[in-house]
C-alpha cells in the first residue's frame, strides 16, 4: 500500500478546513441528499462526502458504509488531494497504490473509486465527493461531470454554513449593542435624571430659604445636595468607564501598588454615605500586601463593591473588607450583613438585559452598572467576581489578583 504524501500546502489546507467548523458535526439533510444523488447517478452502492483531517478521513455524509471515519493512511481521498481533477481508479487490484489497502482487502472491499475534489475559493482541497463500488467498472462522462457538480454543491453548502454562522454572530453583536444602548439611555433618562433633579430641587429650596431658615436646616439641605451630587458623580464615572470599555478605549496599565492604601482611599470617598447609615467598615489587610493591577480599574472595583455593600446593609451594621495572601495571589473580599439575594437574583446579577433593580435599605436606587463594570474590569485582569449570598443574611463579593513575586 502506498501512503499518499502530504500536499505542499498541508498546513494552510488544514486551517482552511477548520474554518468551516464542520468536522465531527451531526448528519444534515442537505449533505445526505447530495450523497444519495452521487450514489444514484453513479449507480454505486457506496457514496461519501469525505473530509481529510490531520490523521483521518471523516465522513460528513455516507451511503452504504457503517464507519464514520477511517485512518488517513488508508484514504483514497488523501491521494485525490494531490490531483487537480477527478481521481478515478477503475480496478483497485490493478493499481499499485491500492491493491493491498485494508479497505480493498477487507470490508468494504473497494474495487472501484471515483472522487471529485471539494475545493474552496482559495484553491484548498478539503476532501472529496466519492462514488465506490465492490466491482471494477467505469463511469460515463455524464456521471463523472455530475460528480464534480455535486462536489461544488458540497462546497457551496460549507460556504453557506460559514456565512450563516457569521450572520448569527453579527446578529448577536447587534442585539448586544442595542441592549447596551437601551441600558445607556435608560440610565441617562431615569437613573441620572433622579439625582440631578434632586440636586436642582434641593438647591432651589436652599436659595429660597437661606435667609429665613435656621442654620441647622440649611446645613441639612447642604448635606442632601452633597449626597445627591456624590450619587450623580458616581453614576457618571461608571457610565464613562463603561462607555470606554464598550468602545475598547480603556487603557490597561497594570502596576504593583499597596492594596491597603487603595482600600483606605475608597473608604474615605464613601465615608459620608456610610456615616449617614451609621455603618462601620472594618478592614483586615496587611500593609505589606502589594497587588499587580490597573490602578484606575482597581479603584473603581473597590469603590463600587463598597458602595454596593453600604447600599444593602442595614442601619447600624458593619461591612468587612478582607485581603488574604495566597501563593502568588491575593484574595480580596467585601462582605455585608444586609438583605442578601435570592438564587434568582444572583443568576441575573450580571445580565445586561435585566432591567430590574433592588432598592437599598434606605431607599437608594441603582442601575447594576457598577457590578457589571467590576466583572468586566476583573476579566481584563484574568480574574472573576465571585458572589456568595444568603437572603436575609448578607452578601460577599470576592476576587483574586496577582501579587508581586519575591
Amino acid at each position: 500500500m502506498r501512503v499518499a504524501p502530504l500536499p505542499e500546502n498541508e498546513a494552510q489546507r488544514l486551517l482552511a478546513l477548520s474554518k468551516y467548523k464542520v468536522l465531527d458535526t451531526s448528519f444534515e439533510q442537505a449533505y445526505d441528499e447530495l450523497t444519495q444523488l452521487a450514489s444514484q447517478i453513479c449507480q454505486t452502492p457506496i457514496a461519501l462526502i469525505s473530509l481529510i483531517d490531520t490523521d483521518r478521513q471523516w465522513f460528513k455524509a455516507k451511503v452504504g458504509l457503517e464507519a464514520r471515519e477511517t485512518p488517513r493512511d488508508w484514504a483514497f481521498c488523501a491521494h485525490a488531494l494531490l490531483q487537480e481533477d477527478l481521481l478515478v481508479v477503475e480496478d483497485t487490484l490493478q493499481d499499485e497504490r491500492f491493491f493491498d489497502n485494508p479497505l480493498v482487502q477487507n470490508d468494504p472491499s473497494i474495487r472501484f473509486y471515483a472522487g471529485a475534489q471539494i475545493k474552496n475559493q482559495e484553491g484548498y482541497i478539503l476532501g472529496t465527493v466519492c462514488a465506490i463500488d465492490r466491482i471494477p467498472r467505469q463511469l460515463t462522462d455524464y456521471q463523472l461531470n455530475a460528480l464534480k457538480v455535486l462536489a461544488k454543491q458540497v462546497m457551496t453548502q460549507l460556504e453557506l454554513r460559514l456565512a450563516f454562522e457569521d450572520l448569527q454572530n453579527y446578529t448577536q453583536q447587534l442585539h448586544d449593542s442595542n441592549q447596551s444602548k437601551d441600558k445607556l439611555f435608560s440610565v441617562i433618562s431615569h437613573d441620572l435624571r433622579a439625582p440631578m433633579s434632586g440636586i436642582f430641587g434641593l438647591s432651589e429650596l436652599l436659595i429660597e430659604d437661606i435667609e429665613t431658615q435656621p442654620k441647622e436646616a440649611c446645613k441639612e439641605l447642604a448635606y442632601e445636595i452633597h449626597d445627591a451630587s456624590q450619587q450623580a458623580l458616581s453614576l457618571l464615572d461608571n457610565l464613562l468607564r463603561w462607555s470606554l470599555l464598550e468602545r475598547g478605549k480603556f487603557d490597561f496599565q497594570p502596576m504593583a501598588m499597596p492594596l491597603l492604601v487603595l482600600i483606605q482611599k475608597s473608604i474615605r470617598l464613601l465615608a459620608s454615605v456610610a456615616t449617614k447609615k451609621n455603618i462601620q467598615i472594618e478592614v483586615d489587610c496587611a500593609s505589606h500586601l502589594f497587588v499587580v493591577a490597573d490602578k484606575t480599574m482597581l479603584a473603581s472595583i473597590l469603590q463600587n463593591l463598597l458602595a454596593n455593600a453600604i447600599k444593602f446593609s442595614n442601619i447600624n451594621s458593619k461591612v468587612y473588607v478582607q485581603a488574604t495572601e495566597l501563593k502568588r495571589q491575593i484574595h480580596i473580599s467585601v462582605k455585608d450583613t444586609g438583605i442578601g439575594m435570592s438564587p434568582a437574583q444572583q443568576e441575573n446579577l450580571f445580565k445586561l438585559d435585566n432591567n430590574t433593580t433592588t432598592v437599598g435599605t434606605a431607599g437608594e436606587s441603582g442601575t447594576g452598572l457598577g457590578l457589571m463594570l467590576c466583572k468586566q474590569f476583573l476579566a481584563i485582569h484574568q480574574s472573576d467576581l465571585q458572589v456568595h449570598s444568603v437572603l436575609g443574611e448578607g452578601t460577599t463579593f470576592s476576587f483574586y489578583l496577582k501579587t508581586i513575586q519575591t
